[in-house]
């Protein structure tokens, strides 16, 4: 995943924003305890929002308070490791290894290198996970087969046929989920799969011209969306990545309040809207997608 999905701070209570930084760090803590000081290092936004979605647990998180790496003297509090934060991690580290293979096939030279001792390093992790969750892993490796063929095709390239494989990739987490909430929840995960997919094509289009790789926004309107949208594609773009974003969230409406859901509404309705406002206008707003929360 690539860290794109995010609350916007400003409009959050504070207390909401301990406990998503709260939830950030429990999610670390589980990578860490159950694959290795090596998975903390996938970590990310997107990870945090998939943990909140799949959180069944009533009531308030069950809080502690602990040290890390990043914090080695003063404890951070952080929420108790649980089924969801569990089950999260190791959906973490599938998807990451499966990008990680991506990467290694499809990218320059020195960021093959980087990933091949990446894969590597992850791959005891993989390995572990792969057989806690074999189905995900099994859909995921699917999908990406289909992506890659469609991307690979010297036919014309469809930009939702593209969106639809890796959608289908994060809609395979809601798989289970209780209280009948499975179906509202693989619809929240399918259109933000496909909301990630298109920003990640768009904050691209300029490196992958460059180097001549694939890039299903610039499939779409031609090899000169390499240099930069014109103002009738960059509102094309706004409007699909709004649609993807709108049908999240009504999508998440269905599946019934949590403790997460004001954080959760934060980021469907305010922050992905600011992340694609950042991306498609290039402002000096667009945030690094490796920030560190502690």
């Amino acid at each position: 995943m690539f860290g794109y999905i995010r609350p916007v701070k400003g409009e959050l209570k504070v207390r909401e924003f301990e406990a998503f930084r709260a939830c950030y760090c429990g999610l670390c803590h589980a990578l860490g305890g159950s694959y290795g000081a090596v998975a903390r290092l996938i970590l990310n936004f997107d990870f945090v929002f998939l943990a909140m979605l799949l959180w069944e647990d009533g009531g308030q998180p069950d809080y502690e308070f602990r040290r890390c790496l990043v914090s080695p003297f003063v404890k951070k509090r952080c929420c108790r490791v649980n089924a969801a934060l569990e089950r999260c991690a190791g959906y973490s580290v599938i998807l990451a290894y499966w990008k990680l293979r991506d990467s290694a096939r499809d990218e320059t030279f020195f960021k093959r290198l980087a990933a091949r001792a990446a894969l590597i390093l992850l791959k005891g992790a993989y390995k572990k996970a792969s057989n806690r969750y074999v189905r995900f892993d099994a859909e995921t490796r699917a999908a990406l087969e289909e992506l890659t063929c469609v991307e690979s095709s010297s036919a014309p390239v469809s930009l939702d046929a593209a969106a639809d494989k890796f959608a289908r990739i994060l809609s395979a987490a809601s798989e289970g989920a209780a209280g009948g909430r499975e179906r509202a929840l693989e619809q929240v995960l399918y259109h933000t799969g496909r909301w990630i997919y298109i920003t990640d094509a768009c904050d691209d289009l300029k490196e992958d011209a460059a180097r001549g790789s694939f890039n299903p926004v610039s499939a779409r309107f031609g090899p000169g969306a390499g240099e930069g949208l014109s103002g009738e594609q960059t509102e094309m773009m706004r409007v699909t990545l709004a649609h993807s974003a709108n049908l999240a969230g009504a999508a998440f409406e269905l599946t019934g309040e949590t403790v997460w859901t004001p954080v959760v509404r934060n980021i469907l309705c305010l922050g992905m809207g600011a992340v694609c406002s950042s991306v498609l206008l290039r402002d000096e707003n667009h945030i690094p997608r490796g920030k560190v929360l502690c």
